[in-house]
């Protein structure tokens, strides 16, 4: 494309654009990138070009088509950032510097990295969205010259992510013929058989019905003539892609699909609109469940139009789609179209705000950052069907076809979401879980303290309400290790008359590589570094009192009198035995013996085997302590925790590990792990335990 050609586009849609500004950058780009090619053996700039022209068939603004011309001078040439300040202004450079970001991420493709990129693009686009319809641009010209590219895996690779990210990105922002596009040259290289099979027997289709979508196309034409509105009719045949779509999720054949051809009438007004619809509807029969009407209730990305289905001339289904000359401009160039009609009136306005979706997911990716996991949550938002449900008060709040009563919630805030303890569908109470449909009221209850909300992730569908509820689990497990850290931090201070205080626990910040006492207990508490060690590093020079090692299973032999020796053994797994619980030994073939305890409900199945019982009884003297576990309900209350490790302690018991389940608001369950000498031991610390007013009961678990 010359130069003069760019400028006539660009003049076609804005008379008064600064055609100097277009020039010199034209001039600026050819420079810079010389005699570069790219691997279609063109000279380089050809592809800035394009990109321009694209952005100028869109009617965007001057300053687009500029940053288009200059979008790889940065990564590609000599040229600074500061070169295209100086030259062409501060709000060119800023986003000609966003979009250079953006391609220089591009490199690495998978997992973690691909969702920086995702992530990267969305926070840009949120300062100016221009960057992402730049962008767009861009992958649609490197996607329309992808075939040069002689590596099949990379091809396919960057088709990929075109189909995941970039298609989708088009759609929720309302550009239907770029998503279209970028969809259907993806499925190229992706499958290409099969989207040859399917154009072939699209063309085969398409000959076959010439002379029906004729006569249909005349009798629209005929009809609204006879009732005098003013229109414009046009055809459409689908693209190979979106039927390969329809063919998957309906499951069935390229015969069997009635919607391939479908027609779109564009009138002047929205009354005109309807009054098409009533006229269509009075001449063929309506077809059952295929009516929407996105003008009263436009999609999130500002789609509006009507869809209905007739039984048309000689019986053949018909799709038509009515809307307005704005409306079919504004689904054909969606975002782009803002700059069109801003200055007119509040229509771009109003686009821009139907597509405040993109803050929802600029909110979720502040929150989680570059992870796999939000990329996931986020592809969520852009691949939906959807169904409108209301407030209470009337607000409408889109939501993704088969999207919950939770999604709901979340959608309306996320605090709402995670204090929601039920809900209220159409003025019946229902679990949160209940699957959304058109049109349904629903009252939030919410709850004053957060709920449980583990069972429900797998219920949820949007990538809000998913992200909340793994940030809030996470957040959730990370306050039950601190809790956990704190008490076992204690168990081990007390267990040796020390206080464990902020101005010593402080002294084991740098050999543990943490920076405060919160995530000094987290760490502790997930296990990563024990109370002892804490300890041992506080108190260099005044080591823990002698205790006896932990027994552990793998490195000392068995202190059990009835073994035999020529054969392995073990105990029972999950079985928490210490010295002077009553034992019995069975011997498994080809696995030795087995040490289980006396009233486990296992041994039944060994009844028939009398052969295989061994009497066993414990050593006399042990040098080792065991680990007892035991199971505590205790009262939600503040010092709870700081009661039981500090009788633990006093009794003479070290705690290893602890695990805080929360059962409701009144009550925890608490399993405690506590290395003891024998059964006496554990025996005495569960009676001092029983004498806690703030225990509602306490029992040992042995397996």
């Amino acid at each position: 494309m010359r130069q003069y050609e760019l400028i006539d586009r660009v003049l076609s849609y804005k008379p008064d654009a600064d055609q100097d500004i277009l020039k010199k950058a034209y001039v600026f780009g050819t420079k810079m990138h010389g005699r570069q090619l790219r691997a279609s053996g063109d000279p380089y700039f050809s592809h800035p070009i394009e990109v321009a022209g694209i952005l100028a068939d869109l009617k965007l603004d001057t300053t687009s088509v500029v940053c288009a011309l200059l979008h790889d001078t940065i990564e590609d040439t000599s040229a600074t950032i500061h070169d295209i300040n100086v030259n062409f202004g501060t709000e060119v450079a800023k986003l000609v510097d966003g979009v250079t970001k953006l391609t220089l991420l591009e490199s690495n493709l998978e997992g973690s990295k691909q969702a920086e990129n995702f992530r990267k693009l969305l926070l840009a686009s949120a300062s100016d969205i221009r960057i992402l319809l730049i962008k767009l641009a861009d992958r649609l010209h490197n996607m329309r010259t992808l075939g040069y590219i002689k590596d099949q895996d990379k091809r396919k690779r960057i088709s990929i992510e075109t189909l995941d990210i970039y298609a989708p990105l088009a759609g929720r922002i309302g550009m239907q013929e770029i998503k279209e596009e970028l969809e259907d040259l993806s499925f190229s290289y992706i499958e290409p058989k099969i989207r040859d099979i399917i154009t072939e027997r699209l063309k085969v289709s398409k000959k076959k019905k010439s002379k029906i979508v004729q006569l249909i196309d005349k009798e629209l034409q005929r009809v609204l003539i006879d009732n005098s509105i003013a229109f414009e009719v046009s055809g459409r045949v689908k693209k190979p892609y979106s039927v390969w779509k329809k063919l998957e999720v309906q499951q069935k054949s390229l015969e069997q699909l009635s919607d391939i051809f479908g027609f779109r009438v564009c009138v002047n007004s929205i009354t005109e609109c309807y009054q098409v619809l009533g006229i269509l509807h009075g001449e063929w029969r309506a077809i059952p469940g295929r009516f929407k009407d996105y003008i009263s209730t436009p999609k999130k990305n500002g789609y509006q139009s009507i869809h209905t289905t007739l039984m048309g001339p000689e019986n053949q289904r018909v799709e038509v789609q009515i809307r307005t000359y704005k409306m079919n401009d504004m689904c054909e160039r969606g975002l782009a179209a803002h700059w069109v009609y801003k200055d007119q009136d509040d229509a771009g306005n109003d686009y821009l705000a139907s597509i405040e979706w993109i803050n929802d997911l600029v909110d979720i990716l502040n929150r989680d950052g570059a992870t796999e996991e939000f990329l996931e949550n986020t592809k969520l938002e852009l691949f939906h069907d959807q169904i409108y449900a209301f407030t209470p008060k009337g607000t409408l709040v889109a939501l993704p076809r088969n999207a919950t009563a939770l999604d709901f919630a979340y959608a309306v805030h996320t605090d709402l979401g995670n204090f929601c303890s039920s809900v209220r569908i159409n003025g019946a109470n229902k679990p949160r879980r209940t699957v959304l449909e058109n049109g349904d009221e629903v009252e939030i209850v919410k709850s004053k303290t957060p709920v449980a909300l583990e069972s429900l992730q797998e219920f949820v569908k949007t990538g809000k309400a998913k992200s909340a509820i793994i940030r809030s689990l996470r957040e959730k497990k990370s306050h039950n290790h601190r809790l956990i850290g704190k008490a076992i931090i204690k168990s081990v201070f007390s267990s040796h008359r020390k206080k464990p205080t902020r101005d010593i626990l402080e002294r084991s910040f740098g050999p543990l590589n943490v920076v405060s006492l919160v995530t000094l207990y987290e760490l502790v508490g997930g296990g990563s570094a024990s109370g002892s060690d804490v300890y041992d590093l506080v108190f260099p020079n005044n080591k823990r009192k002698i205790r006896k090692k932990n027994y552990i299973e793998e490195n000392i032999s068995i202190p059990i009198h009835g073994l035999y020796s020529d054969l392995p053994a073990k105990f029972l797994k999950d079985t928490f035995l210490v010295p002077g619980d009553k034992i019995v030994g069975i011997i498994i073939p080809d696995k030795g013996i087995t040490i289980f305890p006396v009233e486990s409900e296992k041994l039944l199945k060994y009844e028939k085997f009398p052969e295989s019982w061994i009497k066993l009884t414990w050593k006399k003297e042990i040098e080792f302590t065991f680990v007892a576990r035991i199971i505590v309900k205790l009262i939600n209350e503040v010092g709870v925790l700081n009661s039981i490790t500090s009788t633990i302690a006093d009794y003479g018991g070290n705690i290893s590990n602890l695990i805080l389940n929360e059962k409701d608001s009144d009550f925890y369950n608490l399993i405690i792990d506590i290395n003891v000498n024998d059964n006496k031991h554990i025996s005495g610390i569960v009676k001092s335990l029983e004498g806690l007013p703030v225990l509602e009961n306490v029992k040992r678990f042995i397996g």
